[in-house]
């Protein structure tokens, strides 16, 4: 399944929240700004539970809809 996951740098503060739960997903940059390190490190519920945690809600993950016909 491939997924779209996004961080808003001007939401970001750095917490380290989606670096714990999702770790290889995240990366901290020099700004201490969360980036996308490897999307598809770890399965597709770290990621989603990092969003659900992250404090200022600047991680949002879209996903492709699902066909019910497949």
């Amino acid at each position: 399944m491939s997924i779209d996951i996004n961080v808003g740098r001007d939401l970001c503060i750095g917490s380290g929240t989606c670096l714990r739960l999702a770790p290889g997903v995240f990366a901290l940059d020099a700004d201490e700004v969360a980036t996308i390190q490897g999307p598809h490190a770890a399965d597709i519920d770290k990621p989603r539970l990092a969003a659900e945690a992250c404090p200022t809600g600047a991680i949002t993950i879209a996903e492709p809809p699902h066909d019910a016909r497949a």
